[in-house]
C-alpha cells in the first residue's frame, strides 16, 4: 500500500473503554490519557484511502475508510484535531 501523508508523533487524548476499546476524548475530559500517536493516509489497495492511527507504544491503533485523501484528512481534523499543516507528504 502506498502512504500519501504522515503525521510521525502526535499526542492524543484518548478514553479507554473497558471491554470495547477506546476513542478519542473531549479537550475537558478530567479521564483522558495523553499517548503518542502515529497517523498514516495510505491506500486502500483499490483506488480509495484509509486513515491509519496506531500508538507509538503499540497499545491502540485503529483506521477508517474513506473515498478520498481530502475526507481521510479531515476525518483526522475533525476528531484529534489534526491541522493540514501537520501532514508531511510522502
Amino acid at each position: 500500500m502506498k502512504t500519501y501523508a504522515t503525521v510521525a508523533r502526535r499526542v492524543v487524548r484518548i478514553l479507554e473503554h473497558p471491554n470495547s476499546g477506546w476513542s478519542p476524548a473531549d479537550p475537558d475530559d478530567d479521564n483522558a490519557l495523553e499517548i503518542e500517536f502515529r497517523f498514516e493516509v495510505t491506500d486502500d489497495g483499490r483506488k480509495n484511502f484509509l486513515l491509519v492511527y496506531q500508538s507509538l507504544d503499540g497499545r491502540y491503533a485503529a483506521d477508517s475508510w474513506h473515498e478520498t485523501v481530502q475526507e481521510a484528512l479531515a476525518c483526522a481534523e475533525q476528531a484529534f484535531g489534526i491541522t493540514q499543516s501537520e501532514w508531511a507528504a510522502v
